[in-house]
């Protein structure tokens, strides 16, 4: 059975500015939209209704549907035939997917990436908010430092491709921790790994942090995998050695 209509997008967007709010674009659609995934206020499998969603955008339901369009292009909602325009529900698979590519992106962006001086700043500033975020025992803080921690890490590529990738692949176990219950302090568990290969890219330890971030990754995957299927049910995901997975056996140190 479908999850209700979402009821009211003018209650998720009180903290917009009006240029936002009454966007005429596709492109500037989808963004909000996918805003709105992003924080929590559209439900896994929630149903977007044309009708409310282009009258509070005050556009047409045309345009509507181009942006709808470009989020069914990134994997947030999905088109049913003759029911409308759906946020995706992840399951099981679908994490094992995420971290997958997670796997594969992340620590190569640390490996082969390049440090700026501007990069150097977001990652300082990065370590401050978890620290912060412990001493204060913020979860919601610690969360937001962890996502800022991933972001960081894929910007060392400098690919604007590999950044929006992740983006949508956080936004889409967002969505999973929704769907499936999931408490926030899972981000908790890694917030002192965080600061210790933050610690590391920034002394130029780079085969160390990609290793490490590599490790940590399949320790997250089984940890939410356990959340999911508690009954143990569930095969946990089996880690190539480190050394194996991420350098294949050669010294792989960038020049």
């Amino acid at each position: 059975m479908d999850k209700p209509v979402i009821p009211e997008l003018l209650n998720a967007n009180d903290d917009n500015d009006d240029d936002q709010l009454h966007a005429h674009t596709p492109t500037r659609i989808a963004a909000e939209l996918r805003r709105l995934i992003c924080k929590g206020s559209l439900d896994p499998g929630a149903k977007l209704s044309e009708e409310i969603i282009a009258a509070e955008f005050e556009v047409s339901r045309n345009t509507l549907r181009e942006a709808f369009t470009i989020l069914v292009g990134e994997d947030l909602v999905f088109k049913v035939p003759n029911r409308g325009v759906f946020v995706i529900d992840p399951g099981t698979r679908d994490i094992q997917e995420i971290y997958q590519a997670r796997r594969f992106l992340e620590p190569s962006a640390i490996l082969w990436g390049q440090l700026t001086p501007e990069l150097t700043d977001t990652l300082q500033h990065v370590a401050d908010q978890t620290r912060r975020g412990i001493a204060q025992e913020n979860l919601e803080a610690i969360e937001e430092a962890d996502r800022n921690f991933h972001i960081a890490a894929v910007a060392l590529a400098g690919s604007t491709t590999m950044s929006l990738t992740l983006e949508r692949l956080l936004t889409q176990l967002g969505l999973a921790f929704q769907s499936f219950n999931i408490s926030p302090s899972v981000h908790e568990s890694f917030a002192q790994q965080n600061l210790a290969i933050i610690t590391r890219i920034l002394a130029g330890e780079r085969i160390d942090a990609s290793r490490g971030l590599h490790r940590y990754l399949g320790l997250a995957e089984n940890m939410v995998l356990q959340y999911v299927h508690p009954d143990g049910e569930i095969v946990t995901t089996k880690q190539a050695p480190i050394q194996e997975a991420v350098t294949n056996g050669h010294n792989l140190s960038p020049t």
